[in-house]
Parts: C-alpha cells; structure tokens; sequence
C-alpha cells in the first residue's frame, strides 16, 4: 500500500514509494558519494511528501555537501538539488512548517565550515537567493541584527553565478541559473530585455513629477514596514511642493530622476552638509518592478561622482531599520553602519533609523 502522502512529487527530486528514514542515509556510513547523495535527495522527497517542507529543504542542503565527481552518473539523473529547492517554496501548502529559508541559508551560508567550506558557504548563497527571490520579506526577513553586527554583505546575482562558476566542476551555476528560469513566474517583476538607465538632474518645475512617483512608490514600499497612516503623514509633510522648492532654493538641495529609456521611474535628493565635509542623502526610490537590475546602484555612485567633485569626502544616510532590501544595496554599495536615530517627526510617529556612511573621492 503506497503511504497516504500530505503533498504531490516534487519532480527535481527522486521518488520513493515508502516513508524513508533517517537510517537509510546513516546506511551509508562515512562514504559521502553517489550513494549518500542519492539516499539523502530520496529523504528529502519523503519529508517534503509527509508535509515537513522545512526538513525536505534541510536535506536539500546535506545533498549539496556530498564529495561527487564531475560526470558522475547520478547528477545526470538528478543535478543539483536548487530546482527543487524553488519547487518546494513555491507549492508549500498553508500550515505545513516552513521556517524560515531566507534566515536558515543566511546562516548557513556566512557561518559554514568544514570541508569544501567555500563551494558549500556559496551553494547556501544560491539557495539564500532563490528564497528572497520567491518569499515574501515581511514574513521571512532575513537576519538584519547579524547583518548589522558582522557588517554582512550578501551576495547578488552575478556574485553568487561567478563563485559558483569558479569554484564547481559540476555546473552548479548553470543548475542554479536552470532554477531562476524555472521559478521566473513566482519572482518579483523586472523589466525585460535591455534597459538604458540614466539618471538626471531635474529642473525645479520638476519637483511635481517627483511628487507624484513618491505618491505611486511609498505606498508600495512601506506597506509592510510602516502603518498606511504614517505613510500618508510622511508623503503630505515630506513632499509638499512649497517645501521642496524651499529646499532647493535655499538649501541647495539637489534632485534628480532615476529614468529608464528615458522615463522617470525613480528620484533621488542630496545635501551638501560643508561643516560635516559630507553629502546627505535624503531620498532613493525606486518603481519596485525596477528594482534587482543595478539602477540604485547606478544612482548611489551618482551621488558618490557628485559629491567628490564638490570636495565632499563622504556620503550619509539614514534608512529604517525594517528596511532590508534597501539596507542589503547600501551594503553591496559600500555603505557601513554609523549609530542608530530615533527622531519624533509629529503627528505621533516616529522615524527609526540606523545612519549609514560612505568615505568617497579617494
């Protein structure tokens, strides 16, 4: 009689028709080739099947440690397990324990040691990815208090493919770039094809353009990371057309579009503070389907080019604690920790901010 299976097949795994134990993976002693492998993939299936999706990926990631050989027959039959890493996040069912992948490979990944640390620390990093790429972040955050403690730089894209490329023989970054594609429906909307980007200083007559993307951005951004009220009081005292003319007039407050194909899809503003030698950046935003193709990063060295050609010898800001996507690109851009800022901005709400600071122009 087959089991009374919780959840269908995963098909990047191999099938089992009975409840595999522990035992069968111990079966295999010290030996950690084609065997252990196989045995412990056949594990994983029967966890993910019994509904224990949380142990299924666990198991995923022992398969990844095994000591295989490039040709190995049985990475024909079953390559490296990151498609079903993305298959069993994305058809988990409701109630069945999940964790936290994002939190798990995070660890993992910057905490690894033993043999083959290096391959296995980057093979983490690809299953890290693939669980923020189809997670929600609100309610799989990574860890942003290791983050901040370590001064933790994850990994993107184009870093984890190149590692991955460097240090494997059994293509793992084309068995992980395999996985992207297959998940490409469940990840976040990005544009296609090619892009120019560019960004721009903006006109003063401008300023109501920017407005209006704040209006369509911060909605979209903030959801889950500040209340809708604090929203609208932020966007009505923060972009109100008087005082954003004020700040450039006066202030030298500096605006700019972060433009695709010649379209407005983001803003930025800094501030020369000359007593503090720095540029403060007071604004970064981002349409959130033009989010993951470079364009922050593209904006930040803006502001870096900027300031340095005004002999301004760093940038700062100050980004909510909540804010983990924008905190991981300000990381990757170089930005260290500098303190923590709780300030009352009325209306009943507060900002609670860590401050952030690049040294720039040499």
């Amino acid at each position: 009689m087959n089991p009374a299976w919780k959840n269908k097949a995963c098909p990047f795994l191999p099938e089992t028709d009975h409840v595999v134990t522990h035992h069968e993976v111990e079966a295999c002693g010290a030996d950690r080739g084609p065997a252990f492998y196989e045995a412990t993939l056949r594990y994983a299936q029967s966890l993910w099947r019994t509904g224990f999706p949380a142990k299924g990926l666990l198991l995923c990631s022992r398969a990844m440690a095994a000591d295989l050989q490039k040709g190995e027959d049985i990475l024909h039959r079953w390559p490296l397990p990151y498609e079903a890493v993305a298959w069993m996040l994305v058809n988990r069912k409701e109630g069945q324990f999940l964790g936290n992948p994002c939190l798990h490979f995070q660890h993992l990944a910057s905490r690894m040691s033993g043999p083959r640390r290096e391959l296995r620390m980057w093979r983490a990093w690809a299953c890290w990815y693939l669980a923020k790429e189809l997670l929600d972040p609100a309610r799989f955050p990574g860890d942003l208090a290791q983050i901040r403690k370590e001064n933790l730089v994850e990994p993107t894209h184009d870093e984890i493919s190149r590692q991955l490329h460097r240090l494997s023989v059994l293509n793992d970054d084309r068995a992980w770039g395999q996985a992207l594609r297959w998940s490409q429906s469940w990840r976040h909307a990005k544009p296609a094809g090619r892009h120019r980007v560019t960004v721009r200083q903006i006109e003063p007559q401008e300023l109501t353009i920017v407005r209006q993307l704040a209006w369509h951005i911060w909605p979209r951004v903030y959801a889950d990371i500040i209340s809708e009220a604090q929203i609208r009081y932020m966007l009505e005292r923060f972009y109100h057309l008087p005082a954003m003319w004020d700040e450039v007039e006066h202030r030298g407050v500096c605006y700019a579009f972060i433009e695709f194909d010649g379209s407005p899809s983001g803003y930025l503003s800094f501030e020369g503070l000359r007593n503090e030698k720095a540029a403060f950046l007071h604004k970064l935003y981002l349409l959130p389907e033009c989010h993951g193709v470079g364009a922050g990063a593209m904006a930040l060295d803006w502001v870096e080019h900027a300031a340095a050609r005004v002999g301004l010898r760093s940038v700062k800001l100050r980004v909510n604690k909540r804010n983990a996507q924008a905190i991981r690109a300000y990381l990757r851009s170089g930005f260290k920790f500098a303190g923590d800022v709780v300030s009352d901005i009325g209306g009943g709400f507060v900002m609670d901010d860590y401050w952030m600071e690049k040294a720039v122009g040499g």
